[in-house]
C-alpha cells in the first residue's frame, strides 16, 4: 500500500495529538501534586517520530507542561498544564528555521577568537612561551 503525503501528514499529527492527549490523561489522573513529584524525580522521555517530537518537561519551579517540536516545519510549541482547572493551555510557539542559521548571537568569546587561540595554540604561541605538554600518566604531581 502506497501512502500520498497528505496521508502521512495527517497521520503524524494524529500521532502528535494522541502523545498530548496521553500527557494530559496522566496529568489528570492523580492530584495536582503527582505531576510535580512525578517529574521531580526524572525527565520524562522524548516521545514521536517522522518529525513531530512531544517531550514533557518543567517550565518553572512548579510549573509542568510540555513542548512540541515539528522538525519538517521547523516549528517548537510550548504547552503548560494548569492543574487548577485541569487544563493543557497553549503558551508560545516559534519558528526556529532562521535561528539555526545564526553562527554568532549573543556569545562569548566570538567564534573567531576561538578561531584564533585554536591557531596560536597550533602554533605553539602562548603569552609569549611554548604551550607545555598535558601530563601523562605517572607524570601527575602526588
Amino acid at each position: 500500500m502506497n501512502r500520498s503525503a497528505p496521508d502521512r501528514r495527517t497521520a503524524l499529527y494524529i500521532v502528535g495529538v494522541l502523545l498530548l492527549a496521553n500527557l494530559l490523561v496522566l496529568l489528570l489522573k492523580g492530584q495536582g501534586d503527582w505531576a510535580a513529584t512525578a517529574y521531580a524525580q526524572r525527565q520524562g522521555p522524548i516521545a514521536g517520530g517522522a518529525g513531530l517530537f512531544v517531550m514533557p518537561g518543567q517550565l518553572s519551579g512548579n510549573t509542568w507542561g510540555c513542548y512540541l517540536m515539528d522538525v519538517d516545519r521547523g516549528t517548537l510549541c510550548v504547552y503548560q498544564f494548569l492543574p487548577g482547572s485541569r487544563q493543557l493551555q497553549f503558551v508560545a510557539a516559534r519558528n526556529f528555521l532562521n535561528d539555526t542559521k545564526l553562527g554568532n548571537y549573543n556569545t562569548v568569546p566570538a567564534p573567531s577568537e576561538i578561531a584564533d587561540l585554536v591557531a596560536k595554540q597550533n602554533q605553539g604561541v602562548r603569552g609569549g612561551g611554548t604551550m607545555p605538554s598535558p601530563p601523562q600518566r605517572g607524570d601527575e604531581a602526588p
